[in-house]
């Protein structure tokens, strides 16, 4: 006995799970978002320091985290486990990171007299040099 199977019958299972998939126009749309909010990151440098900058940056910190890993990484296509163990890592290491930036805040007066006041003056750009020499030519060969 002979089964035949029909050609329309027939896939596979990248097919299954290609509809998932984005485009690659979705991942220049991911890439350009990203490119704005490092851009955003970097221009808190010129931001008022205070709690506000620090909240801004932590969950500005958060959403570039969220969106390599479901995007690039493709959490968002996998098993839903895989991305709660991912995820999980995020939280605590967040918690890790807050509690530290807090010994910042709540610990001041440690005992250590030399140290409690640390300068918080941002760098000054190096004074500028004189231009280059302009090169005018004459040194090459002939041929």
């Amino acid at each position: 006995m002979t089964t035949t199977i029909d050609a329309s019958e027939v896939h596979t299972e990248a097919e299954d799970h290609s509809h998932d998939h984005p485009t690659d126009a979705t991942y220049w749309k991911v890439g350009i978002f990203l490119a704005v909010l490092t851009a955003l990151e970097v221009s808190t440098y010129w931001w008022p320091e205070g709690p506000a900058t620090s909240t801004a940056l932590i969950i500005m910190m958060i959403i570039k985290f969220v969106t390599v890993a479901m995007y690039f990484m493709h959490l968002k296509f996998d098993a839903k486990v895989l991305r709660y163990a991912f995820f999980g890592g995020l939280v605590l290491a967040v918690t890790v990171y807050l509690a530290a930036l807090s010994s910042f805040l709540f610990w001041e007066g440690s005992g250590t007299d030399g140290y409690d006041n640390a300068p918080r003056a941002k760098p000054m750009p190096p004074p500028p040099t004189d231009p280059p020499p302009v090169f005018t030519g004459g040194g090459g060969h002939s041929g």
